[in-house]
């Protein structure tokens, strides 16, 4: 009997028909593992993690080798030793990975505004003598001229030996009236780091607070895929209990904290220099890294506990950096609506202007903002992870080995490669490239049906028809497109496409009136419009108004950390959007079902 392996998180699958190694199965799914010593089980370079595991799950001696009784407790295993005989889960870490997955941490060129919520202030004190009996503190404040400034326990316990030491000069370092920090010199650079935390992956950018300079960034898996490829599942798994909860905030920190440090690192930094951190993510990540219950969040009608701004202790969600070091975190809108889309939206210029502008971030979540006049409003479309390659046969995420576009041409399909080698799978711009060709070429009809007739359509044993896009990574795995596929496919792309709909009929917007698309994130950077249009995700929109504007949730959290101005501006953003329920606005269903059609 046949099984499925899912590797996370690149999202790549394997029906097996007998039972195997988790390396063998990894390769016949065209994903690479580090197996520096070709399987034997002496390196160790191979581990992976077992999402779900029956306590009996087999230690093999090279396990015992390589591995800790804390990592075998959670499911850790060699893949050259483990054998795998029914359907299973399991987490590729990224060092187990010769070339990581493609995560787009780029942004649009946008000049920031710097109004800083941090200041130095560089000071020579009096010594303390006999005539001159003023507290250490009194002294340097009355020197900051800083009337009301106060200062935390930590700060005043450091502040007399810094004194003492450094011949009575003191560099601060103040929020406001609160002098957060003191060092012996004034800090160059003073670091703050933004963080896009994203379902799916981690974008992270170090910035020097005072100018805006970016000096580092950094792209990682978000470690939480382990627990559930989507947003719900994730839920699921938190509501089994506290230590389940705890375990989705603590992995989620710990890949940030480890992003602060090899980021400091890059630059030439060190932890204590970052004084600052932005971070933004749609509601559940927000839920997730701020550490709050996500029991509202699981159910509907999908309420947070929190919707607003907050500033809070880093270390009190598990990051680490300057002492006194807050994390700002911006509104979140509604329901799964949060802080990201927020971002994307600031980035891009939305309350601005009075321009017609629609703004799309595809994912798990489509979050779809539509802006006329003074009004914007915004809804999330359930579209599914199936442009991020689930619940496609070959669909992985963007990585070495995946389709990204796919062209049909004198009758044969020919494919462009992530990483030029051999395709081991499909990413979400191959799948909506597939979609345009197999459209264009006459082998999809308008109600999304394969056209069993055309020579290039094959039939399978059960009758059902399928394309073969490409040979594959080997001559008995072809990269085939099926009609179950195509279906996941235009569900996801129906929901989209009704809510850009749902959006251009409540503001009574033809698509002719719409000034310009952006869209955001690695699948609008990779996606051709023409296709999108082509299948019917985008309206009829001439081309040139549509643009790719990269991560650009990423630039907006840059733009927060570094000014508060800025900041003030995203909260009135917040409050001007008006969020609709699509499934109760009228006639979605018919929206939805027009959405389909091919």
């Amino acid at each position: 009997m046949s099984f499925t392996i899912e590797f996370q998180p690149t999202g790549q699958r394997l029906v097996a028909e007998e039972a195997l190694t988790v390396l063998a199965a990894a390769r016949q799914a065209g994903l690479q593992l580090r197996s520096d010593c070709g399987g034997e089980g002496t390196c160790g370079k191979c581990v992976v993690r077992f999402i779900e595991f029956p306590p009996d799950l087999p230690v093999r001696p090279a396990d015992e080798r390589h591995l800790s009784a804390r990592q075998l407790s959670q499911g850790y295993r060699l893949a050259c030793s483990a054998v795998i005989d029914r359907p299973t889960q399991l987490f590729i870490p990224p060092e187990s990975l010769p070339a990581g997955q493609v995560l787009q941490t780029g942004t649009s060129h946008k000049q920031l505004s710097i109004d800083p919520a941090l200041r130095q202030m560089n000071l020579q004190a009096k010594a303390a003598d006999l005539h001159n009996l003023q507290a250490d503190f009194d002294r340097i404040r009355d020197l900051s001229r800083e009337e009301h400034l106060t200062a935390d326990m930590d700060v005043l316990r450091e502040l007399p030996d810094l004194l003492r030491r450094n011949a009575w000069r003191v560099n601060l370092i103040m929020r406001g009236s609160r002098l957060q920090h003191v060092t012996p010199q004034p800090l160059s650079p003073l670091a703050g780091l933004a963080v896009d935390v994203g379902s799916t992956k981690l974008a992270c950018y170090l910035l020097d607070l005072e100018n805006g300079e970016l000096l580092a960034v950094i792209g990682l898996p978000n470690p939480q895929v382990m627990f559930g490829e989507d947003i719900m599942a994730r839920l699921a798994y938190a509501q089994k209990g506290e230590r389940e909860a705890l375990e989705l905030h603590h992995v989620l920190m710990q890949s940030i904290q480890q992003a602060l440090v090899e980021l400091t690192k890059q630059s030439g930094l060190e932890p204590i220099q970052v004084a600052e951190v932005c971070l933004v993510g749609n509601t559940a990540m927000h839920h997730f890294y701020l550490n709050l219950p996500t029991g509202g969040l699981a159910v509907s009608p999908f309420v947070p506990v929190a919707s607003g701004a907050q500033l809070t202790p880093a270390p009190q969600i598990g990051l680490s950096g300057m002492p006194g070091m807050l994390a700002y975190t911006p509104p979140v809108i509604a329901g799964f609506v949060g802080s990201d889309h927020l971002a994307f939206l600031l980035a891009c210029g939305f309350g601005e202007d009075q321009r017609v502008r629609l703004g799309i971030d595809i994912g798990t979540n489509t979050e779809i903002a539509l802006q006329k006049g003074e009004r914007i409003l915004s809804v999330s479309t359930a579209s599914g992870p199936a442009f991020e390659g689930a619940h496609i046969r070959f669909g992985m995420r963007a990585a070495p080995g995946a389709i990204e576009h796919v062209h049909l041409d004198g009758g044969r399909f020919t494919c462009e490669v992530i990483g030029d080698t051999p395709a081991s799978g499909i990413c979400g711009s191959g799948i909506l490239d597939a979609l345009g060709e197999l459209r264009a070429g006459g082998l999809l009809n308008q109600r999304g049906r394969l056209d069993k007739n055309h020579p290039l359509v094959k039939l399978d044993a059960q009758g059902k028809p399928y394309v073969t896009l490409a040979a594959g990574n080997s001559e008995d795995r072809p990269i085939t497109l099926s009609q179950q596929d195509i279906d996941q496919v235009l569900l996801a792309k129906g929901a989209i496409r009704a809510g850009i709909d749902v959006l251009m009929d409540a503001l009574k917007v033809s698509a002719q009136e719409i000034d310009e698309v952006l869209i955001a994130g690695a699948f609008g950077s990779y996606m051709l419009p023409a296709q999108a249009i082509r299948i019917g995700m985008l309206p009829e929109i001439p081309l040139q108004r549509i643009r790719a504007v990269g991560n650009a949730a990423g630039l907006g959290a840059q733009m927060m950390l570094v000014s508060q101005t800025t900041r003030r501006q995203a909260e009135a953003l917040a409050a001007r959007i008006e969020y609709l329920e699509l499934t109760l606005y009228p006639d979605f269903e018919v929206f939805y079902a027009n959405g389909i059609r091919a």
